[in-house]
C-alpha cells in the first residue's frame, strides 16, 4: 500500500469520526432525538470495504452503520437532516439514524434481519449476470440470531456473490460475548460452506488486503465469503450507556490507528480535521434550516370505496383450484422473465427426483421443468421470506411459497420489520413487489400445527395486502391483480379449496354478484325480497355459508345476504356497511380465533361509522384444532353451526 493510499484511508476515517462526534454534540444540544449508535473506533471497516466496491454494488448495514454509509455517500446534508428528522434527509426524515437508503445502500436496526435480504439481492445479481456484489455488515451480538445461519447456508448452497462482514467488538450493548458465545466463529462459518477471512482495524494493510481477496473471490467466482474483523468501539453502545472498564477503553484508545496517526502527524491531520469540521458545520446549518418531517395519518387507517356489482358471469372450468393457481403462475412466468419462485419441495431436481413433486399440494407441479427460476429451499421460512424481499429489491418478481400457513409465524419479522417497512421507512423510494403464497385452514385432519388459520396476526400491517381465494372468483384473475402490486402481498389458498372447482351453481331464489373492485367482493343476495341477516365470511368458508343459508330458508324462511371479500387487508368497509345498514343484523364467520380478529375489526369500524345493529354475532374457533378428523369438523365452523348462529342472530333482533 502506498503512503498516499494510507493517508487517504486515514483521512476518510477522520471524516467519519468527526461526523460521529458532531452527532453526539447535536444530541446533547437536543437537536437530535431518539438514539445514535456511533462507530467511533470502527471507522476503518467501512472505509476499507468501500475501496473495493463499485458504485452499483450493494451495501446492507445495521444500527451502527453511519461509517458504512459515509464511506461511499458524501451527502452530508441528507445524512444529518435524516438523523434530525427533517425533510431534507435521505429518507425524508422517516428512517432516522438506523434506517438509511440510497439506490445501493440499505440499513435496518433489526439484528441480523438484513442477511437473507442480502442473499436475495445476490441471487438476483447472479441471475442477471450483472457483476454486482453485495456486502452485508453484522455485529458480534448478531451471532445469536438464527436467521443469519439460514442466510449463510443459502448463500453457500447457491454460490452467491456476497460478502458477510462481522465487526467483532466483543460486546453487544453491555454484554460481553464470553457470556453469550460458545465455540469458534471460524468453525461456525466454515461449517456453512463460506470462505472465511480474518483481519482487524489496527492494521490498514492487512484490512485492505483481506477485503481485496474476499471481494474479488466473491465477485469473480460467485463464492460467498465471510470476513471477521476484530475491532473495538471506543464510545458507548448508544450515547452514554457504557459499563466497560475505563482502563480497557484507554488501552484501545492508545492502540487506535486514527489516534496514533494524529499523534504522529498532528499538524497535517489537525489541519484536515479543521477543514472537515467546517464542511460538517455548513452541512448541519443547511440541515437545520430544513423543516421537520410531518406525517399525515390516514384516519384510523380506514378507507371506504363505494362498489357496484354485476351479476356473476358463468366461469366454465373443469380444473381444480390448485390447477388454476398453477395456470396463473405459469402465465406469470411466461409474461415476466424476472419472475422467480422459491419454496420447499417445489422443484424437480435430477438426479435426486424420479418425478416432479410439485409442492405439498401440487400447485408448482412441473413448473421447474418449463422455467429455470423455480428453486427448492431448505426449511428456512424466515430466510426465504427475506430472500424474496431481496429479490424484489433486485428488480425481480419473487413468489415465495410457505408450505403450510402455520409456518407463517416464522416469517413474521421479515414481513413486518423488513418487507413492509421499507416503503414507508425509506420515504417511498423503494417498492417490494413480494408475493407470499400459503395454504391455511383445517378439515384435512392434519392436526394442531398444520391446520390453523393465522391470517389475523397479519391484519393491519402497513403496506401488506392480504388476498384470500374462494371458489367463486377465478384464481387466475386474482393473481393477475396480485402481480401488479408494488408492495408485499400475502395470498391465502385454503387447503380444502385446492380440491374444488369454480362454483357455477346459484342457490334457488338467490343471485350471485361480483363487485367492480380490483379484488372482487362476492355478494349472494335474495332476488325478490330484502335480506334479514348479513353474513360476512371469506375464503373456503363461503361454501359452508351457502349451504347454511339454504337450510335457513328451508327451515325458518330466514333470508340472508352473504358478503365475501377477496381482500381482507386493508379492509374496504364500504360494501359491508351497505349491507348491514340495510339488514341491521350481522353474523361474521372465520376459521381462526375471534379475539382481536377480522370480525373484531369489522365490529369496531361499524361502530365508528355510527351504524346501529339490532343483532351481532360471531362464529369462530377459539381452541386448538384436534388431530381427530371428526373432532376437527365439529370445532371448525360448518353448515350446522353456521345455521344455528343464523337463527340466534335473526331471533335476537
Amino acid at each position: 500500500m502506498t503512503v498516499k493510499t494510507k493517508d487517504t484511508i486515514i483521512k476518510k476515517g477522520f471524516f467519519i469520526r468527526s461526523v460521529e462526534k458532531k452527532l453526539l454534540d447535536l444530541f446533547k444540544k437536543g437537536q437530535i432525538n431518539g438514539t445514535v449508535h456511533t462507530c467511533i473506533g470502527q471507522e476503518l471497516t467501512g472505509v476499507c470495504a468501500a475501496e473495493f466496491l463499485n458504485d452499483d454494488d450493494y451495501v446492507l448495514s445495521n444500527h451502527r452503520g453511519h461509517g458504512h454509509f459515509l464511506a461511499r455517500n458524501k451527502d452530508l446534508v441528507g445524512f444529518f437532516a435524516e438523523i434530525m428528522g427533517r425533510k431534507a434527509g435521505v429518507c425524508g426524515g422517516m428512517g432516522g439514524s438506523q434506517h438509511f437508503f440510497t439506490k445501493n445502500h440499505l440499513s435496518n436496526g433489526i439484528q441480523g434481519g438484513m442477511t437473507p435480504i442480502g442473499v436475495g439481492l445476490a441471487l438476483a445479481n447472479k441471475i442477471k449476470k450483472n457483476n454486482k456484489l453485495v456486502t452485508c455488515f453484522i455485529g458480534d451480538g448478531t451471532l445469536g440470531q438464527g436467521v443469519i445461519y439460514e442466510a449463510f447456508n443459502l448463500a453457500a448452497v447457491w454460490q452467491l456473490p456476497i460478502v458477510f462482514v462481522l465487526e467483532n467488538n466483543k460486546i453487544a450493548q453491555s454484554t460481553n460475548s464470553q457470556q453469550t458465545f460458545a465455540g469458534a466463529i471460524e468453525q461456525r462459518v466454515k461449517g456453512f460452506g463460506l470462505t472465511y477471512f480474518k483481519s482487524n482495524t489496527w492494521s490498514i494493510d492487512d484490512l485492505l488486503a483481506t477485503f481485496k481477496e474476499a471481494t474479488t473471490l466473491s465477485r469473480d467466482k460467485n463464492q460467498a465469503t465471510f470476513i471477521e474483523i476484530d475491532t473495538y468501539r471506543l464510545l458507548s453502545h448508544s450515547k452514554g450507556d457504557d459499563n466497560r472498564d475505563e482502563k480497557e477503553i484507554k488501552e484501545h484508545e492508545l492502540k487506535d490507528v486514527l489516534n496514533k496517526a494524529l499523534q504522529d502527524n498532528k499538524e497535517v491531520y489537525n489541519t484536515y480535521i479543521n477543514e472537515v469540521s467546517k464542511e460538517i458545520d455548513d452541512a448541519v446549518a443547511v440541515a437545520l434550516a430544513s423543516p421537520y418531517t410531518n406525517y399525515q395519518l390516514k384516519e384510523n387507517n380506514i378507507y371506504k370505496t363505494a362498489v357496484s356489482y354485476q351479476k356473476q358471469q358463468q366461469q366454465k372450468s373443469d380444473k381444480r383450484i390448485n390447477q388454476l393457481i398453477h395456470e396463473a403462475l405459469k402465465t406469470q412466468f411466461k409474461k415476466e422473465e424476472a419472475s422467480i419462485m422459491i419454496g420447499e419441495d417445489i422443484e424437480y431436481m435430477t438426479p435426486w427426483s424420479a418425478k416432479p413433486y410439485g409442492g405439498a399440494f401440487k400447485v408448482s407441479n412441473n413448473l421447474s421443468e418449463h422455467f429455470k427460476n423455480v428453486k427448492n429451499t431448505p426449511i428456512s421460512e424466515a430466510a426465504i421470506t427475506g430472500v424474496g424481499t431481496g429479490l424484489a429489491l433486485g428488480d425481480m418478481q419473487p413468489i415465495v411459497e410457505i408450505m403450510f400457513g402455520d409456518f407463517m409465524t416464522l416469517t413474521f419479522d421479515q414481513i413486518y420489520n423488513h418487507a413492509c417497512k421499507f416503503f414507508g421507512m425509506y420515504n417511498g423510494q423503494v417498492s417490494v413487489p413480494l408475493v407470499i403464497r400459503t395454504p391455511m385452514g383445517g378439515k384435512r385432519g392434519y392436526g394442531p400445527t398444520h391446520s390453523q388459520s393465522l391470517e389475523k396476526h397479519f391484519l393491519g400491517i402497513t403496506d401488506l395486502s392480504i388476498v384470500v381465494l374462494n371458489y367463486r372468483v377465478s384464481p387466475e384473475d386474482l393473481y393477475k391483480a396480485v402481480f401488479t402490486e408494488k408492495n408485499p402481498t400475502l395470498v391465502i389458498e385454503n387447503k380444502v379449496l385446492y380440491t374444488k372447482k369454480l362454483q357455477q351453481d346459484v342457490l334457488l331464489g338467490y343471485g350471485v354478484y361480483v363487485s367492480n373492485e380490483k379484488y372482487p367482493t362476492v355478494k349472494i343476495t335474495p332476488q325478490k325480497r330484502k335480506p334479514d341477516v348479513t353474513i360476512l365470511c371469506y375464503g373456503e368458508l363461503l361454501e359452508d355459508v351457502e349451504k347454511a343459508i339454504e337450510l335457513a330458508f328451508e327451515e325458518e324462511e330466514i333470508f340472508c345476504e352473504i358478503i365475501c371479500p377477496s381482500k381482507i387487508n386493508p379492509i374496504n368497509i364500504a360494501p359491508i356497511l351497505t349491507s348491514v345498514t340495510a339488514t341491521q343484523c350481522l353474523l361474521t364467520i372465520e376459521e381462526g380465533t375471534s379475539i382481536a380478529s377480522y370480525s373484531s375489526e369489522i365490529a369496531a369500524q361499524i361502530i365508528e361509522n355510527n351504524i346501529q345493529l339490532k343483532s351481532f354475532n360471531r362464529l369462530a374457533n377459539n381452541t386448538i384444532i384436534p388431530s381427530s378428523y371428526k373432532a376437527e369438523l365439529e370445532v371448525l365452523p360448518n353448515e350446522n353451526s353456521i345455521l344455528k348462529k343464523i337463527k340466534e342472530t335473526y331471533y335476537a333482533k
